[in-house]
């Protein structure tokens, strides 16, 4: 029996780089003061020209493009997102329509950085080998820039805007072994914020809408739950830490993500480490990585690979999927 599994990827970053060293320049520190405490070398800056829903439909058509499949053929399209722009209606209406998937049945969700994740589960059982419409579109991408204080100099440097795909399907060999999600929202107030109307009666502040996080509290979050999250998901599946070839964790920030994979286990080269040029892409984290990773070669056919994330909400979780092989027809726009 087919099993569901990642037959195409596809990412797109947009032109603009934003070097760490400049962006100290315009805080009044010291070059080198972001890279040093986060590991983020660059990232890159969506221009104000350029909606979400640009970065989704390219990462869409190049993911669909490598599965060589036509966007008739899609199921559904799942996008997962916080920055929508605007939130109504949902990107995925906007991703289907230019892509011409029209018969797919499409929506948003929104996980924070765990989206991606969360949408995966989500997806898998709509894949439907024996229909004539056996594929399902995945979509991560924001443009957290936007959302984040541009006057925090501890919360704004960390952000980048981008976009990854990937296309699931049925696979004969390798595919989506078993998946580990879990929500506290009794942890929301650790991150919040977001361009809403104010209620009645209450005027904003100028910095109110932006979003905010308790970095500290969230980075010991990471670092106590990730052992315990990655023993649990390995457990499941019959396999140990040993066992896995690569970690792809959602980019909190590189100094933080290679902590926690220490803590959990695991090695430095085993780390698929985009944070150092992309930054935190949030929801787009992982599927940028999944690309990335397809891309360079380091996913081979076999590769047991080790998805981890974690959202405001609070979210988190973690996906264990062996790599099937992809026939690749063309690479990703970057």
């Amino acid at each position: 029996m087919a099993s569901t599994g990642i037959i195409g990827t596809g990412s797109c970053l947009p032109p603009t780089v934003v070097l760490s060293d400049d962006v100290d320049r315009s805080f009044g520190v010291e070059p080198g003061w972001t890279r040093a405490r986060t590991g983020i070398r660059e990232r890159r800056r969506a221009p104000a020209s350029m909606p979400l829903t640009d970065l989704a439909i390219q990462a869409g058509r190049a993911a669909i493009d490598e599965a060589g499949i036509h966007p008739l053929e899609i199921r559904a399209i799942i996008v997962a997102t916080v920055t929508a722009d605007p939130p109504i209606p949902a990107v995925a209406t906007r991703v289907q329509a230019s892509l011409g998937a029209a018969n797919a049945f499409v929506f948003d969700i929104n996980a924070a950085c765990a989206g991606f994740l969360f949408a995966l589960e989500i997806a898998r059982p709509l894949v439907q080998p024996d229909s004539d419409q056996p594929y399902v579109l995945l979509i991560g991408c924001d443009t957290f820039s936007r959302l984040a204080d541009p006057n925090d100099r501890r919360t704004a440097p960390l952000f980048g805007d981008g976009a990854g795909a990937v296309v699931l399907g049925p696979v004969d060999v390798g595919g989506i072994v078993t998946t580990t999600l879990q929500s506290r929202g009794e942890l929301g107030e650790l991150a919040v914020g977001g361009f809403i109307p104010p209620p009645p009666g209450h005027v904003v502040g100028p910095t109110e809408h932006y979003f905010r996080m308790r970095g500290r509290d969230i980075a010991d979050l990471m670092c106590q739950t990730m052992p315990k999250l990655v023993n649990d998901v390995v457990h499941r599946a019959g396999v140990t830490v040993a066992d896995v070839d690569f970690l792809i964790c959602h980019q909190a920030n590189p100094e933080l993500v290679a902590r926690c994979a220490e803590l959990a286990g695991f090695a430095l080269d085993q780390v698929v480490n985009t944070g150092e040029v992309f930054g935190n892409t949030a929801s787009a984290s992982l599927p940028i990585g999944i690309d990335i990773a397809s891309k360079d070669g380091r996913l081979r056919a076999g590769s047991l690979v080790l998805l981890v994330a974690f959202g405001a909400g609070m979210s988190w979780g973690s996906t264990l999927l062996r790599w099937s092989e992809i026939h690749r027809s063309v690479r990703s726009t970057s």
